[in-house]
């Protein structure tokens, strides 16, 4: 792939055949334990994999007693607090302006068709009126209410799909056994993994029967991994294989931001802020390969190096999430944007303003994005590709870019402004396509071309 200045791009117009509409759901022939390797998903599996992808796009939520800190989700260790101080906060939480509608809402005017929230990060607090844990939860605060519950039955009723984030890292429980991260917390605290994984499962299984998730999302394994010598090294049998079975025994997909390669229960594939495969820049993945037989999302954040709330406010722009969704889909990706709730339960009016101007292009250019599948006709930064069909969508994300052209065998039928209808420049001569617009004053967003190829 080559570019000049004004991104004539050269592709042979085979890589169509690489944009299949096909869902890859057949499980890896390759194991990390056990009878793992023969793994084959049930049909109830491989359907709601396809809802997952077909979705696109989704908002993450990272709160808990941090926000009230206003300093992120890891304040307990960056700011180096003492932790019985840290879980007295759980006192003080009262957030006296959630509301669950409003928020599922939001959500779905910027134009996301799932929300996963963070039911207990690596503090330990839960967000639910849990039963097995030593009382270090929602029930317990000056609030009470049940946060999972409010939001679950906000998002049935505007058919949001809820997924939840789950922390295998604890800080809080003295079973839980530190590993190098958690150690700057708990110290060299032994723990009891019995214990602990027993007290997951009990969780899990309230999450599932009390909520119905579509899926859980786990996070902190690598508290227990380490790299080296160009292998992975476990310093702890987390015996994912039966939490997974456990999982997918109730209906629901699982998967794991390990920064690894995937294991053939893990239903889908997890990219920390890297755009899967490659990209500017590679920062959690470099040794997480892609792997085709399972769908793709990567999560990202809209305010600047936060998930959870901080004080300090700065938050990506429309165009930004625009191009960062675009740029996951033409890769086979969903894109979850992360949105952090302050101490008070209400999103950053920052991050609302990004994320209701984000849903008006959505509105309009939606058809590029939900149902997709990922391209290779274009995979830069300036000009991406999705593919439905015999449809391409062409994606001019870069405001000084305005054309394309690719080698094609066949025809353009048709090649229209996606937001309006009108007919976009495209021609065929000698076997290359050009496709070209003309940016109409106020365009600040990524352009899309819709092309029908015969």
């Amino acid at each position: 792939m080559w570019y000049t200045a004004r991104m004539n791009m050269k592709i042979a117009f085979y890589a169509l055949a690489a944009c299949s509409l096909a869902l890859p759901c057949a499980a890896a022939s390759s194991s990390q334990g056990g009878d793992a390797g023969k793994y084959v998903p049930e049909e109830w599996n491989v359907k709601a994999r396809e809802r997952f992808v077909n979705d696109r796009f989704g908002v993450f939520i990272h709160w808990g007693l941090y926000a009230n800190y206003a300093q992120g989700e890891w304040y307990l260790l960056h700011g180096r607090l003492d932790e019985k101080a840290y879980s007295r906060m759980m006192y003080g939480f009262c957030p006296s302006k959630f509301d669950a509608r409003e928020w599922v809402r939001t959500v779905k005017a910027a134009g996301a068709k799932y929300i996963t929230i963070t039911s207990r990060h690596h503090d330990g607090f839960s967000l639910w009126p849990t039963k097995a844990d030593d009382g270090y939860n929602i029930a317990n605060t000056p609030f009470r209410r049940d946060i999972l519950g409010e939001l679950a039955q906000a998002c049935r009723e505007e058919g949001v799909t809820l997924n939840f984030y789950y922390s295998l890292m604890d800080w809080h429980r003295k079973d839980y056994p530190a590993g190098f991260q958690s150690r700057k917390v708990l110290g060299s605290q032994k723990g009891d993994y019995r214990s602990y994984k027993k007290f997951m499962l009990a969780q899990i299984a309230e999450l599932i029967e009390n909520y119905h998730p579509a899926n859980i999302w786990f996070d902190g394994e690598w508290d227990h991994t380490r790299h080296e010598n160009g292998k992975w090294l476990r310093t702890l049998d987390w015996e994912m294989d039966s939490i997974y079975d456990f999982i997918h025994a109730r209906h629901t997909l699982v998967g794991n931001n390990n920064h690894q390669t995937i294991r053939p229960k893990e239903d889908f594939q997890i990219y920390e802020c890297d755009l899967p495969g490659g990209g500017e820049k590679v920062v959690f993945s470099k040794h997480q390969p892609v792997v085709n037989d399972r769908p793709i999302e990567q999560c990202d954040v809209i305010q600047h190096g936060a998930w959870g709330y901080r004080i300090v406010e700065g938050f990506r722009t429309p165009q930004d999430i625009v191009a960062l969704v675009a740029r996951a889909a033409s890769r086979d990706s969903n894109l979850m944007m992360n949105v952090g709730p302050d101490g008070s339960g209400q999103f950053p009016a920052g991050a609302v303003k990004a994320m209701l101007e984000t849903g008006k292009w959505f509105a309009r250019n939606g058809e590029s994005i939900y149902g997709t599948r990922g391209c290779k006709v274009a995979r830069g930064l300036d000009v991406v590709s999705t593919r439905r069909g015999g449809t391409i969508y062409l994606h001019f994300l870069n405001p000084k870019v305005d054309e394309i052209s690719f080698n094609i065998e066949g025809r353009i039928v048709e090649a229209v402004y996606l937001d309006g209808g009108k007919p976009a420049d495209a021609s065929v001569q000698d076997g290359v396509a050009k496709v070209r617009i003309s940016r109409r004053q106020g365009d600040r967003f990524d352009v899309v071309v819709k092309v029908t190829v015969e």
